[in-house]
């Protein structure tokens, strides 16, 4: 049976719990397996079972054996810790090489015989008609151009390490190179082939510089000297 009594104050109300020993007794053996359980009569007639195991099933026991099993798990919990903060670190690092921008070192080792190489490309392109070749042709290699300028911004905006970044450059500054030299040879068979032309329309064409009035007169003028030597001109 429990008792309460109440003191009322000014700003606020005490209370105090009494409780019977035998209530204390059962919490007491509940939680620390210490004292016994009474009334011990009304124990073994209601709950003898209880009554033989209270004492060995306390609470108390539970805590320490959860404790020490606890405590074993520490150096797997402080290992797992450490490797996570390993990985952060590596995480992070990571983040910062493959982040597209700024910290593409990558793109700024092979920066600049890249877009050399691509302007060189590009000037070869815009030969291509003037050398004999026709509106087709400088399409199609004007589409090669722009596909290998997008695999190049593709690259500069992949998440990517920078050993792969670095190894797709350079497999895209291969490309342009021969790419290059394939029209660097189609620009060289274009122009041999309009020089050939053009010296064939030179060689059938009538060279005539002079007038079809000068000719004449200049047949005028032999056949008056002609006629003045054989006695017949005036």
């Amino acid at each position: 049976m429990l008792f309460i009594s109440t003191t009322s104050r000014a700003q606020g109300a005490e209370v105090t719990y009494i409780h019977e020993d035998d209530i204390m007794n059962q919490f007491t053996v509940m939680e620390t397996g210490a004292g016994s359980l009474k009334p011990r009569e009304y124990y073994q007639l209601m709950h003898k079972s209880y009554q033989k195991t209270a004492a060995a099933t306390n609470k108390l026991s539970f805590r320490l054996e959860n404790q020490v099993l606890t405590n074993k798990e520490v150096p797997l919990a402080e290992k797992v810790d450490s490797d996570l903060v390993k990985r952060e670190k590596v995480e992070a690092t990571n983040i910062a090489t493959r982040t597209p921008g700024a910290g593409d070192v990558a793109w700024m080792m092979e920066k600049g015989k890249i877009e050399s190489k691509m302007n060189t490309f590009e000037s070869n392109i815009n030969k291509i008609v003037s050398y004999g070749g026709s509106s087709d042709d400088f399409k199609n290699w004007k589409d090669i151009y722009n596909s290998l300028d997008c695999a190049i911004k593709l690259i500069r905006k992949s998440y990517l390490d920078l050993g792969s970044r670095k190894k797709e450059y350079l497999a895209i500054y291969q490309d342009i190179v021969k790419r290059n030299l394939s029209l660097t040879g189609q620009l060289r068979y274009w122009k041999s082939l309009k020089t050939v032309k053009q010296a064939q329309q030179k060689a059938t064409k009538i060279d005539r510089q002079s007038s079809n009035t000068v000719i004449a007169n200049n047949a005028m003028r032999r056949w008056q000297n002609a006629m003045a030597v054989d006695g017949f001109s005036k």
